[in-house]
């Protein structure tokens, strides 16, 4: 009986060892990706910061504003780049633009990598 008992216990600690190791391993993929803690996704552009990312500067990422959310094109950056065919397009909120054409492309192809504030 006393062995039945201690083999549980023993079970027990086991589980709890098993389980602690997955809690930090879950923590730690957290931190390394940034679960939880305000994501670039979840920041807030000016119209003014849009403008630096143009695609004039081949250091920063080249971002396109629409229907509120900011959109990373770097990914298509010789389209974006200064002297390429939709370099307009960059850097600021094109959203009346993408309305007429575009606009679903961007959606589809493109990550969010945060919100447009409204202009005054």
């Amino acid at each position: 009986m006393k062995s039945d008992m201690l083999r549980i216990k023993t079970k027990g600690v086991k589980m709890k060892t098993k389980m602690g190791v997955v809690f930090v391993a879950l923590v730690l993929v957290s931190v390394i990706y940034g679960v939880g803690r305000g994501s670039d996704r979840e920041r807030v552009y000016s119209v003014e910061e849009l403008g630096q990312f143009d695609g004039s500067d081949p250091t920063k990422p080249i971002y396109i504003g629409m229907d509120g959310l900011v959109y990373d094109v770097s990914a298509g950056k010789e389209y974006y780049v200064t002297g390429g065919p939709y370099h307009d397009l960059a850097g600021k909120d094109s959203s009346e633009e993408l309305k007429v054409a575009g606009g679903e492309i961007i959606r589809r192809k493109y990550p969010v990598v945060g919100s447009l504030k409204k202009s005054k």
